[in-house]
């Protein structure tokens, strides 16, 4: 193959990235319905071709991505920089997989820069505006309620829940302003592991292993981090909006860690027991769309810090002859 036929395959290569990911964002802009679930996805093909192509093919990718982003939407605005994030997790992790990171580093590295970075360019993009940055947060947090009020409506739910909930209006803006470095962060933790497993089975397909992120369903958090929420869920009975707040924050930061590690366990299980996938598909699904399972997935991941619902301390300290 000759150098020109290595650079047209490259291009070609380039187009579909910019291609693909202006599909997931017209979708996410144009059809509703879709739009939470393709932008859960959109780090996905920036991600598969920074591995497949290198790095500045990537970052020509995003770029270009991001331009026809400003076009379609007017410019700077909080869905660009919604967007911007989810293309830096997409970068972000490659960068970390093709340093063969641990998931557990891959993951952090890329949700802890992806909120400096974004935050950094929220806070110059408020400023810019003639707006603080909680003042701009603020009226972005009351529009959404006021148009979640509207669908509440729309839907016939009781007057008398309408009413309670418009009493507690100003309540839950306080709370929700306050809550927002923690529901970003968690949301962001979300996107980068189920981009991670997602291109891992990908890759898989194509026969290529990452010895990153082999054997994730033995993962486990680190013992030390258990006690951590326990001082969190103590500290919120102590007097003070502050630091009843942080401890909030703390703990819905966390909660992703166990769930990851409640994923585990049941990957584990089901391996183990030899589940068919169809069954595998059906559990996973019924997790993802009922809050009570989700909530009981985070309880075994921390309760499996005593527990050892796999037993891989006992497997670790007395290995088969």
């Amino acid at each position: 193959m000759t150098r020109q036929d290595d650079l047209a395959k490259l291009i070609r290569s380039v187009i579909s990235g910019i291609v693909f990911s202006s599909i997931i964002i017209f979708v996410t802009l144009f059809v509703p319905l879709m739009g939470f679930f393709m932008a859960v996805i959109l780090p996905m093909p920036l991600l598969y071709y920074r591995l497949k192509l290198g790095r500045k093919p990537g970052v020509i990718i995003a770029m270009a991505v991001l331009s026809v982003t400003a076009g379609v939407t007017g410019g700077p605005s909080i869905d660009m920089l919604f967007y911007a994030a989810m293309l830096m997790v997409g970068f972000l992790l490659g960068e970390c997989l093709e340093n063969h990171f641990s998931a557990e580093k891959t993951i952090g590295i890329t949700v802890m820069a992806t909120t400096a970075i974004c935050s950094a360019i929220f806070f110059l993009y408020a400023e810019s505006a003639g707006d603080g940055m909680m003042e701009m947060v603020a009226t972005y947090v009351k529009a959404n309620l006021t148009l979640t009020m509207t669908l509440y409506k729309e839907m016939g739910m009781p007057q008398e829940n309408i009413e309670l909930i418009t009493r507690s209006i100003e309540t839950i803006q306080y709370v929700l302003i306050r809550l927002i470095p923690a529901l970003v962060i968690t949301m962001l933790t979300f996107i980068a592991w189920i981009n991670t497993l997602s291109i891992k089975r990908i890759l898989g397909r194509k026969g290529i292993t990452l010895a990153s992120l082999t054997d994730l369903n033995q993962w486990k958090a680190p013992e030390r981090l258990v006690w951590v929420i326990i001082l969190s869920g103590l500290t919120l009975m102590v007097p003070g909006k502050g630091i009843k707040i942080l401890a909030l924050n703390t703990i819905l930061i966390l909660m992703p860690v166990y769930f990851f590690q409640g994923i585990a366990i049941v990957s584990y299980l089901f391996e183990k027991r030899r589940f068919p996938p169809m069954l595998r598909l059906f559990i996973y699904s019924i997790i993802a769309i009922q809050q009570i399972f989700i909530l009981l997935i985070v309880g075994i991941g921390f309760f499996d810090t005593w527990i050892d619902f796999r037993k891989i301390g006992v497997t670790a300290a007395d290995p088969e002859p």
